[in-house]
C-alpha cells in the first residue's frame, strides 16, 4: 500500500502517454503568439507565427495583428475572431517551438482542443527549482485534463467556442478548461519539446509564482482541477514520510526531459529535491490568496 501511495502520481501520469489519433488537417494552419508587452522578449521562433499585440502596443514585428484589448485572454479571443484559417495553434510568447510542433498539436485535435505543456530551464540554482516545481504540471494533466494556455490547437471555429467571453479572464487556462468541460469538448494532450526560461530566479520569487500558478488553478479552475491540486499536495505530504520518493521524482524528471530531448543539468538533480516542498507550501497557500499580482497589476480571485 505504501508503495501504491509514492507511485500514485506517476501511475497517474500514465494517462498522458496515450497518444490521440492524428488526422492530416484539410486546410491552412495560422499560429499566434498573444505577445506580453514591449519590455519582454519575444523567443525565437515567434518568426513562424504573427504576433498578437494590446491596443497601447505598437506592432514591431513584420507579421503582427493589433487588437483593440487588453490582456492576453482577450488577445487569443480577439486573434480568434481575426482568424481566417480553418485551424488555428496558439503558443505563448516565451516558449520555443518548431512549425512542425503547431501542426502536430493540430492534427491531434480532431473535433476538440489539443494541448501541451512547457519544460522549464533556468540559468542557475532556482532557475531550476522552478523548472523542476513546474514538471509537477505534467502529473496534473494526467489527473485532471487541462487546457495549458502556452500551447493549443484545433479547428478555428473549436477555439472561438472555447474562448468566447474571455476577454475579461483573469487565467486563460482555467477558462478555455472549463467552457471545454462545459461544452463537451474533448481535450487531447501530446508531449511536445516545449522549452521556456524559468520565470523566477530567486527562493521569493519562485515561491510567489508557483503560489500564483495554484491560486488561479483553485479560484479560477472547474471543480476537477481543484480535486487534482488538493490530490497532488496529499501526496507531497506523504512523500515526506517516504524521502526516497524525491528520487525517484528526480529520476521521472530527467527521464522525461532526456525523452524530449529537453536541458537536464546536473542542478535539475538537487533542485528537485526542493521542488517539492516549495510546491507543497504553494498549494498550501494559494487556498488562503485572494489577490494575485500578473503583469505589474493586482487582481482579486
Amino acid at each position: 500500500m505504501d508503495w501504491l501511495v509514492v507511485a500514485a502520481p506517476f501511475l497517474a501520469e500514465l494517462r498522458n502517454l496515450r497518444r490521440p489519433p492524428r488526422r492530416r488537417l484539410e486546410g491552412e494552419l495560422c499560429v499566434y503568439i498573444p505577445a506580453r508587452g514591449l519590455d519582454e522578449p519575444l523567443a525565437v521562433t515567434a518568426r513562424y507565427a504573427v504576433v498578437v499585440r494590446d491596443r497601447d502596443e505598437e506592432c514591431r514585428e513584420e507579421n503582427c495583428l493589433r487588437v483593440g484589448t487588453v490582456g492576453k485572454a482577450a488577445a487569443m479571443e480577439s486573434a480568434l475572431s481575426a482568424a481566417k484559417c480553418e485551424y488555428v495553434a496558439l503558443f505563448d510568447s516565451d516558449i520555443y517551438f518548431t512549425p512542425s510542433d503547431a501542426v502536430y498539436l493540430a492534427e491531434a485535435a480532431g473535433d476538440g482542443v489539443a494541448t501541451s505543456y512547457r519544460l522549464l530551464y533556468g540559468s542557475g540554482f532556482w532557475g531550476w527549482v522552478v523548472a523542476a516545481a513546474s514538471d509537477m504540471g505534467f502529473t496534473l494533466m494526467g489527473l485532471a485534463r487541462f487546457v495549458w494556455g502556452g500551447a493549443m490547437a484545433g479547428r478555428a471555429g473549436v477555439l472561438r467556442e472555447v474562448f468566447r467571453g474571455a476577454s475579461k479572464a483573469l487565467s486563460d487556462d482555467m477558462y478555455a478548461t472549463r467552457k471545454a468541460k462545459a461544452l463537451g469538448i474533448p481535450i487531447r494532450f501530446v508531449y511536445l519539446r516545449l522549452l521556456g526560461p524559468a520565470p523566477a530566479e530567486r527562493p521569493r520569487g519562485v515561491f510567489k509564482w508557483l503560489a500564483r500558478q495554484y491560486a488561479m488553478a483553485v479560484r479560477e479552475g472547474p471543480p476537477f482541477v481543484k480535486i487534482g491540486v488538493v490530490l497532488i499536495a496529499a501526496w507531497l505530504a506523504l512523500w515526506i514520510v517516504h524521502p526516497s520518493t524525491f528520487l525517484v521524482y528526480t529520476v521521472a524528471g530527467c527521464a522525461r526531459r532526456l525523452a524530449l530531448k529537453a536541458p537536464c543539468s546536473l542542478l535539475y538533480i538537487p533542485a528537485s529535491l526542493l521542488a517539492p516542498l516549495f510546491t507543497l507550501a504553494a498549494i498550501v497557500a494559494s487556498f488562503f490568496i485572494k489577490e494575485v499580482e500578473w503583469r505589474g497589476a493586482r487582481f482579486k480571485l
